[in-house]
């Protein structure tokens, strides 16, 4: 049978969002064990073992996690952002010839395109599953040593997320990171990733 500390381990990495609050000492350590106790165990009997393992991740995470994220954002300021207008996603089930897109991706089942307002009113209607208007694309550049910091679009995605801001489309490619906002959404966006670049 896994020790305590492994199924605790394994019940915070789940949970993202709890990771964060033991990392930042922002959670009430009994109550959170209590809890983790009734989930992954079904009754209260290893509250105090679940209690220490809580405190011991907490100052676990808090080196390694602060060292990731001073990683993380000196990758992001040493990155530049470019903001277009006049986007849109179109959702076909195959490939549609002729099209010149900013960016596209293919799954098993769809390509998703990201194109031009104006290329996308030459497009016959019949070749479109799906499509989103209104909206601006957000390419974060960042140098070379993005592959090898882990994490940095999840901090990215966290950041606009906790904002309210919904992610319509994204592709990263290399170094560059493409996000897809909605127009009414694309300031605060830019403020908040301005924010982290800066």
């Amino acid at each position: 049978m896994r020790k305590v500390s492994e199924l605790v381990w394994l019940y915070v990495k789940r949970r993202p969002f709890l990771k964060e609050i033991i990392r930042d000492g922002a959670v009430n350590f009994s109550a959170l064990a209590r809890k983790i106790s009734i989930d992954a165990f079904g009754n209260k009997k290893n509250q105090n073992a679940v209690k220490m393992a809580l405190i011991r991740m907490n100052s676990r995470l808090a080196k390694v996690e602060d060292s990731l994220e001073d990683k993380i954002n000196y990758l992001l300021k040493k990155s530049s952002m470019v903001i277009k207008n006049k986007v849109v996603v179109v959702i076909g089930k195959k490939e549609i010839d002729g099209l010149k897109p900013l960016s596209y991706a293919r799954s098993g089942r769809h390509v998703t395109y990201i194109l031009e307002q104006k290329d996308f009113e030459n497009i016959p209607k019949k070749l479109i599953w799906k499509s989103e208007e209104n909206l601006n694309l957000i390419t974060i550049e960042s140098p070379e040593t993005l592959e090898e910091v882990p994490g940095v679009i999840s901090h990215i995605l966290s950041a606009l997320a906790s904002e309210g801001i919904n992610v319509v489309e994204l592709i990263s490619c290399y170094t560059d990171t493409i996000l897809v906002v909605k127009q009414a959404d694309t300031a605060r966006a830019y403020q908040i990733l301005s924010e982290l670049t800066a």
